[in-house]
């Protein structure tokens, strides 16, 4: 064997070994959520509570407890910022989490994921049927259709999506493909 050979064989064999090193520290690791320290927003919204950690304790107001209640319709600073009472309500009705829409909506995905449109139609039609403004449902629905070249439906499904958005622009895109013209 060459030295050039000899060399190749070696260098190969250290980027495997790098590759496994650094596939085992990854997978050994924990994520951690990165946290940006710029100025405060007014739409931010806060993460969804822990239901399953016990609420603390709360302390007095002399201790740091709950702060003095304000009256009604005054704004609030908030860092640099005024922030309006009702911009900081805790979500609606319509947008707190639901664990058993979640999982559905990843069945429909992974359905669609490994090409069995079918099924994604079926599980996306179900959530549409509770949520019909859902646009990641409704992404799966124009687009399985278009691949089925169904383009009536898939048309259908379209119009629905939010006018003017990136969605329909990428829909459009994906049924091109597929010889399924969209029409706005």
């Amino acid at each position: 064997m060459s030295p050039k050979n000899l060399v190749l064989v070696a260098a190969a064999v250290a980027v495997m070994a790098m590759g496994v090193y650094l596939f085992i520290q990854v997978r050994s690791t924990p994520a951690q959520a990165e946290v940006s320290v710029a100025q405060p927003s007014a739409t931010r919204t806060s993460p969804a509570p822990d239901r399953s950690a016990p609420s603390p304790t709360p302390l007095p107001p002399s201790q740091g407890g709950a702060p003095t209640p304000r009256p009604e319709g005054r704004p609030i600073s908030v860092g640099n910022s005024t922030v309006e009472p009702q911009a900081m309500a805790g979500p609606s009705d319509d947008q707190r989490a639901n664990p058993k829409l979640d999982s559905m909506m990843e069945l429909a995905n992974k359905a669609y994921d490994s090409q069995d449109f079918d099924q994604a139609t079926a599980i996306a039609g179900k959530v549409l049927s509770k949520d019909p403004t859902n646009v990641r449902m409704l992404r799966i629905m124009v687009s399985a259709n278009c691949i089925g070249g169904d383009s009536a439906l898939a048309q259908q499904y379209y119009e629905k999506l939010p006018p003017k958005s990136t969605d329909r622009d990428q829909m459009k895109l994906r049924c091109d493909r597929y010889q399924v013209t969209l029409k706005d």
